[in-house]
């Protein structure tokens, strides 16, 4: 099962007004998780794996699918407080996690690293999302 929603979802965001990510820029990172072993590039579009939907100075917002497409976020819930989350060359540790409804774009004006996908897995009435800060350098 696939999550139209998470589609519609990403479009009230576009639609808002958000800067969104080029593909390029998308295309030439990768995404380790290494809790989950998770490794692999970023997408252009959500259906191809974790996609970096959005960007300012502060945040990073990546959504991938749970059952589908690969299913690169599957094992998303498996991560804990401490876990290294890296993309490109910024490293993040996971802080905390919520459950939200899809419409619950505040989850955008956290300053770090937001990684989300539906939930519970299967299912697109729910978003399960991991709040990672970024590292101090030195």
């Amino acid at each position: 099962m696939s999550c139209p929603s998470l589609r519609r979802t990403l479009l009230v965001i576009v639609v808002a007004g958000l800067a969104l990510a080029g593909p390029a820029t998308a295309s030439a990172t990768r995404i380790v998780i290494p809790r989950i072993g998770l490794d692999m590039p970023l997408a252009t579009h959500v259906d191809q794996g974790p996609w970096l939907y959005y960007r300012d100075l502060d945040t990073l917002a990546v959504a991938a699918h749970r059952t589908t497409h690969g299913h690169p976020f599957l094992q998303l819930p498996s991560l804990r407080n401490g876990d290294l989350v890296t993309v490109g060359r910024r490293t993040f540790v996971v802080r905390r996690a919520r459950i939200v409804r899809p419409w619950e774009v505040w989850v955008l004006r956290y300053h770090g690293l937001v990684l989300s996908a539906c939930h519970p897995a299967g299912s697109s009435k729910y978003r399960y999302v991991v709040f990672a800060a970024p590292t101090r350098v030195g």
